[in-house]
């Protein structure tokens, strides 16, 4: 599923799950000397029969949708998630973008999403622990 050096995803070449914990790492610690913010927002797709097809268009639109300063990862087989530096409302925005793609592409896949904010001084695993515990919430598309 991932290449040989754990960087990015073999089918979508989006970050691999290892390089997006480091990454993740680094920001935790850049916010907590800059006393900055960020987010992570997580995509869940809808398993479907066309697999390999719609986890490529999904992580294209995220692609398309984010900024170079953004990480886009395949977390598993069906969840993405994306670092961004900038606030909720930024997310929020990023969201929206996301959803207005995958409408003009017509896939007719669900997906969901859940984001938090990182707060000062925790740890990359409390900040996925929180994001976990965060409710999806289904994308607002109607074929």
């Amino acid at each position: 599923m991932f290449s040989h050096d754990g960087l990015k995803d073999s089918l979508t070449q989006l970050a691999a799950p290892p390089r997006f914990y480091d990454e993740l790492h680094r920001e935790l610690s850049r916010c907590a000397r800059s006393g900055e913010s960020f987010v992570v927002v997580k995509f869940e797709l809808q398993a479907t029969s066309q697999y390999e097809e719609k986890v490529l268009d999904f992580a294209e639109v995220l692609s398309e949708a984010s900024r170079v300063e953004d990480l886009c990862a395949r977390l598993g087989e069906y969840e993405f998630a994306i670092l961004l530096r900038g606030s909720q409302s930024m997310a929020v925005s990023f969201i929206d973008r996301v959803i207005q793609r995958w409408k003009q592409e017509s896939i007719y896949v669900k997906f969901w999403s859940s984001m938090v904010v990182s707060e000062a001084g925790e740890s990359p695993l409390e900040l996925l622990n929180r994001l976990d515990g965060n409710p999806l919430k289904e994308a607002a598309i109607s074929f």
